[in-house]
């Protein structure tokens, strides 16, 4: 096991950059496509993954001072700590047990494309920690490793099932042809952001017929309604929240401006490389006899697909005072502080659901925001005795390590706390993630036919 997670660790050290055009450039070759073709495909995807880290790096390194800023203003102080999705994941892949997710995963999605079980190809392999993330809170619950993994390959599946449902509005809407989202924290909100908008909001005729997406912004407006004014608009509200000087209130609306502008043109590199792969696939499942007529799709991380929506900017950093606000609800006991800059990847569907209507976007992602607050609360124990079995160095002060990335794990909250309480023989666990669980189907059932008829409408 050992040697596993050291190989696994030195794969995924390499980065997206290095790594996603190799598997990319394979796997465009066993669809039969030219070594040329194949290069120069995955070659600009790596370019485009370039890009999209240095942008995120940037905006994220000037933005981070100022959320921190934002929640001392608040005098908001607690005794856990949101740590982010980058400790939240190296703490999961820190568990010896995690490292066999990523080649059981692998052959577990392989399986399902065979049987035609599943269209989507996950290439980010990088995310599958969201599956060993599922795995891991499993095992420090029960301790049972054979369980943890059934829980992963269980959220793997319901995963890549989702993803193949919402690919027809993800393409269409966030532009990005031939591919799907097989992303946990942002793919397992569809269900709840969908059914709310079909159930109240498209309801709601004043808020359906203002065209508040920022297409419609721009013609009302007209410069001032364009996508990067909006970045703008959001950066000095948080400098001025954050209480700071002028030239970083400019600074920080600058770099949101420049989020809403450069992100967008870095996934129009990336979708470059990707579709002359994905179009390759399409072609080589056409010719061939056992598989003509089925589509296949390329899973890709719906992280910077997110940021690079300007809904999704707009409304997601709009939403960040009241998450702080959020905090001072009795029983929270995490401090939101290094996943805010992400925020804006917990409201994209519903963002797609709205077609990228800003208020109802606001009103929508409302819901998905308190809910992953409340998650982020539940996944702490686990995850701070996690960080604890691999010698984290846990900050002075601070008793439990959390994140709102993990809170946006819905799916596996639904399915691993009702396993827990009765292996732990308490079954009032089970509670409140059986009702959820139940909504959330419900929520399915009954939005089961928007992503298709949204993509239509659009």
């Amino acid at each position: 096991m050992e040697v596993l997670r050291s190989t696994v660790n030195q794969i995924l050290g390499y980065g997206p950059a290095i790594m996603m055009p190799i598997i990319l450039f394979v796997l465009s070759l066993i669809f039969r496509q030219s070594i040329g073709r194949s290069a120069r495909a995955a070659l600009i995807v790596g370019v485009a993954f370039v890009g999209i880290n240095a942008v995120l790096g940037t905006v994220f390194t000037a933005i981070g001072p100022i959320v921190d800023a934002i929640a001392k203003g608040f005098g908001l102080s607690l005794q856990g700590l949101d740590v982010g999705w980058p400790l939240t994941s190296a703490i999961t892949w820190g568990v010896a047990i995690s490292a066999a997710v990523i080649p059981l995963a692998f052959v577990v999605n392989v399986v399902l494309l065979m049987l035609n079980w599943t269209k989507t190809f996950d290439a980010d392999v990088w995310n599958y920690w969201h599956w060993a993330f599922a795995a891991v809170m499993v095992y420090m619950w029960t301790k049972n490793v054979w369980l943890a993994y059934l829980v992963a390959i269980v959220v793997e599946i319901i995963i890549l099932k989702l993803a193949d449902w919402t690919a027809p509005l993800a393409q269409r809407y966030f532009n990005i042809p031939g591919t799907s989202l097989p992303h946990t924290e942002t793919v397992n909100w569809a269900p709840i952001s969908l059914a709310l908008e079909k159930l109240i909001f498209s309801r709601i005729r004043p808020l359906e017929n203002v065209k508040a997406d920022p297409e419609g912004l721009t013609r009302k407006f007209g410069v001032f309604g364009e996508p990067v004014m909006l970045g703008l608009y959001v950066g000095v509200l948080l400098g001025i929240l954050g209480r700071q000087s002028a030239v970083d209130i400019v600074k920080t609306g600058i770099y949101l401006a420049s989020l809403m502008l450069l992100q967008g043109r870095m996934i129009g590199i990336l979708m470059e490389g990707l579709l002359p792969i994905a179009n390759g696939i399409s072609e080589y499942f056409a010719r061939s006899s056992r598989f003509q007529g089925r589509e296949i799709y390329i899973g890709i991380d719906a992280g910077p697909i997110g940021l690079a929506n300007p809904t999704s900017i707009f409304v997601g950093y709009l939403t960040l005072p009241l998450v702080i606000l959020f905090s001072f609800i009795p029983g929270n006991k995490i401090m939101p502080l290094a996943d805010l800059a992400i925020l804006p990847i917990f409201v994209m569907w519903a963002a797609a659901a709205s077609r990228g209507n800003v208020i109802k976007t606001f009103l929508n992602g409302l819901f998905s925001v308190g809910l992953v607050m409340y998650i982020t609360n539940a996944f702490a124990v686990p995850l701070t005795e996690a960080a604890k079995a691999i010698n984290y160095s846990i900050p002075a002060g601070v008793a439990l390590v959390s994140s709102l990335d993990a809170g946006g794990h819905i799916l596996p909250f639904i399915i691993i706390l009702p396993i827990v309480a009765l292996a732990s023989g308490q079954p009032a666990m089970a509670g409140i993630p059986v009702v959820i669980g139940v909504l959330y189907f419900a929520a399915w059932y009954y939005a089961k036919d928007q992503p298709a008829k949204i993509a239509e409408k659009l």
